[in-house]
């Protein structure tokens, strides 16, 4: 087994979790760089790295890319000039605070107001007149319009099926703006609360549309993670993090190592503060998964419109699971060597 450079883990970490060059004046007014809360601790590098990959990325960060979004909806809120009605939602990774760099992207959903769609059985009063799918095309080709014009200096790709994206002039985040509609799930009629309200996003190649729902997908992450102590989505950025980090190519999407861990026993999650129990016990799971075919096969994203394992593959969390045995033996030896236990209890 390849062993792992935790010095150069730390400052990948480092570097993804906060901006370029970023520095604090000191007491003694020199200038030096921000340390963060993990940095901090009396333990051995790997520890190090496997509680920072834990924490969420500073609330800042998170704050400086929702103003990014934010710029590109003002440009968007131009739409309106056009006779499209318009709203605004976002969706990824940074909306449900599993992101684990500063400089995360983000997506800015486009919602075509002037109609929306309904699950089956639900049947409308009122039956949209116009083409759907045409009026989205019309609305992806006039925020292309005018993201061009507003963002001269940046990047503005149109190439994507689902969404444009825009980065670089004076943009500091990636953007991805996505033309959908409302979807009325069955559930929304029911209790008429947003989460359960789906989206309609336009495949702009295609010529066609799919059902998503983010803001559910978000609703059970967070339940999860309430019902965890915070611990569930620890595990998802530390999952995510060894990904970024590893010599291989590992293809399981964020939604997927998320989807995956949501199916992790609440109970396992449940460490107190030993927070390197969760890793030993992600690990039994995940090989669980991987020894259990009829198992695997049945696990079903957090909203179930799908199986984890109809796009993850067993090679891939083959991978995922060697990078979490190798820090799980790596932190077992340095525990050993100073007379403790996985049960050790730190606070980061």
């Amino acid at each position: 087994m390849a062993n792992f450079d935790y010095f150069k883990r730390l400052d990948n970490l480092k570097k993804r979790r906060q901006e370029d060059g970023e520095l604090i004046k000191s007491e003694f007014g020199e200038y030096e760089v921000i340390k963060e809360s993990y940095e901090e601790l009396k333990e051995s590098s790997t520890i190090k790295y496997v509680i920072g990959a834990m924490n969420p990325v500073d609330l800042k960060y998170t704050n400086n890319t929702i103003t990014e979004g934010e710029r590109v909806k003002n440009q968007l809120s131009k739409l309106k000039d056009s006779g499209f009605n318009v709203e605004f939602r976002y969706q990824g990774s940074v909306t449900n605070n599993t992101h684990i760099k500063a400089h995360s992207d983000i997506d800015v959903l486009t919602l075509h107001s002037g109609f929306y769609s309904l699950e089956t059985p639900q049947k409308p009063t009122y039956p949209y007149a116009g083409d759907p799918v045409k009026d989205l095309c019309e609305l992806r080709e006039e925020c292309y319009s005018i993201l061009s014009s507003a963002f001269p200096a940046a990047e503005v790709d149109n190439s994507g099926a689902k969404s444009i994206g825009l980065q670089g002039g004076s943009l500091r985040r990636k953007v991805d703006v996505v033309p959908s509609n409302w979807y009325n799930t069955n559930l929304y009629n029911q209790t008429k609360e947003e989460y359960h309200r789906g989206i309609m996003v336009l495949d702009y190649h295609n010529k066609t549309r799919l059902a998503n729902t983010p803001f559910y997908h978000n609703k059970l992450l967070n339940d999860k993670d309430l019902q965890t102590a915070t611990n569930y989505k620890k595990v998802v950025r530390l999952l995510k993090t060894l990904k970024a980090d590893s010599d291989a190519k590992i293809n399981l999407s964020s939604y997927d190592i998320a989807a995956l861990m949501y199916h992790q026993d609440n109970s396992s999650y449940l460490i107190g503060q030993s927070p390197l129990r969760i890793i030993t016990n992600s690990l039994s799971f995940l090989k669980n998964v991987y020894d259990n075919e009829s198992y695997r096969t049945g696990l079903l994203v957090p909203d179930k419109s799908r199986a984890i394992f109809e796009r993850a593959t067993v090679d891939d969390l083959e991978l995922m699971i060697f990078e979490v045995d190798k820090v799980a033996q790596d932190i077992i030896n340095d525990l050993s060597a100073s007379g403790n236990t996985i049960n050790k209890e730190i606070v980061a």
